[in-house]
């Protein structure tokens, strides 16, 4: 993903989402679950990735990450508790 200009201070929220109806039982695939970056004040998602499982989404985050000059938030699923 490419870097990002922000405004210094903008606010840039990460949050993984499972999509809701994607699972597909009858071929054995699970749901689809992405990470996004989503700009606060603007109301646009920045980028998504999709991280395959919902157990990766901490894998994915880097992925995120070419922001520049902004306050980054993120949940308990992207903290790295043994890192």
């Amino acid at each position: 993903m490419k870097s990002i200009d922000t405004t210094s201070g903008e606010v840039v929220s990460i949050d993984g989402k499972t999509l809701r109806g994607s699972v597909d039982t009858a071929n054995g695939k699970l749901a689809l679950h992405v990470v996004l970056a989503f700009a606060t004040a603007n109301g646009l998602c920045l980028g998504q990735v999709n991280d395959g499982s919902k157990s990766n989404e901490i894998t994915a985050i880097p992925e995120l990450l070419g922001l520049k000059g902004c306050i980054v938030t993120l949940d308990t699923m992207g903290l790295d508790m043994e890192g």
